[in-house]
């Protein structure tokens, strides 16, 4: 054997080991597992979210605002249920002692909790295909919503997943609440609620349901949109205005009192 072929063979053996040493410290590149940081579990929540706007909306039912606070509600029964998957939370109480109702005042609460799939659409998928939480997902009586999921790799599901559901009075207003949109609407100009860029019919017929308080939501911008007065308000006033600017009784919008 030479003196090149051995130096090789030593400099085999030292990289074999180094190698060796590498992968029992956890260092192979192989050896990697998720965990919540690498998923976007509040995107994940919000589909979820989506997904129960749009199916209310198929059915004419009015969409349910998103409540920041219910949010953390579901998202704490989610962690709740990694260690016990029931409607009644690890110390025996019901899920609904996790709302503060200093802060939301609900007269009904409902729960919905899933368990096992990874994906916002298989779990929504899993509801709807389950008459008792579909029934909740459609209840025409809730007003609000919060959604949560974790994952949990080393628990027996995984990943969890919670909706609270709560029926206020009208027009009681929770801290943060809002509609979410799969695409906002931006309007172009004062009386274009669609955002097609033009006034029309379609338009006036969209302030007429919103002020008669059926199943549509008009978001900041169209609500500024809607202000055909611009005096910090929405009422009839603006329809009638907008009605007279569709007619031609009136050239310009926002329209200005004399």
């Amino acid at each position: 054997m030479t003196a090149k072929y051995s130096v090789f063979k030593r400099m085999i053996s030292v990289v074999s080991a180094v190698a060796v040493m590498l992968v029992a410290l956890g260092f192979s590149s192989h050896n990697t597992s998720a965990g919540e940081q690498d998923y976007d579990l509040n995107a994940m929540a919000e589909e979820i979210a989506l997904l129960v706007n749009e199916a209310r909306t198929e059915l004419g039912l009015k969409p349910v605002y998103v409540v920041p606070y219910l949010n953390d509600v579901a998202q704490l029964r989610s962690r709740e249920c990694v260690e016990t998957f029931d409607h009644r939370r690890p110390d025996g109480t019901k899920f609904i002692t996790a709302i503060d109702y200093s802060l939301v005042h609900y007269g009904y609460a409902s729960e919905n909790i899933a368990a096992g799939l990874n994906t916002p659409e298989a779990t929504f998928e899993q509801w709807k295909n389950s008459s008792g939480h579909w029934a909740n997902i459609t209840n025409p009586s809730v007003t609000h919503l919060g959604v949560g999921v974790c994952y949990e790799p080393n628990s027996t599901y995984r990943w969890y997943w919670t909706q609270i559901f709560v029926a206020c009075e009208e027009g009681f207003k929770i801290s943060g609440q809002y509609i979410p949109e799969r695409y906002k609407v931006v309007p172009k100009a004062t009386g274009d609620l669609s955002g097609n860029g033009c006034v029309d019919t379609f338009d006036y017929i969209m302030l007429l349901q919103y002020l008669d308080n059926k199943s549509i939501y008009l978001n900041d911008l169209q609500v500024e949109a809607a202000d055909c007065l611009k005096d910090g308000s929405v009422t009839s006033a603006d329809a009638m205005i907008l009605k007279q600017f569709l007619l031609g009784k009136n050239k310009d919008l926002p329209y200005e009192l004399g």
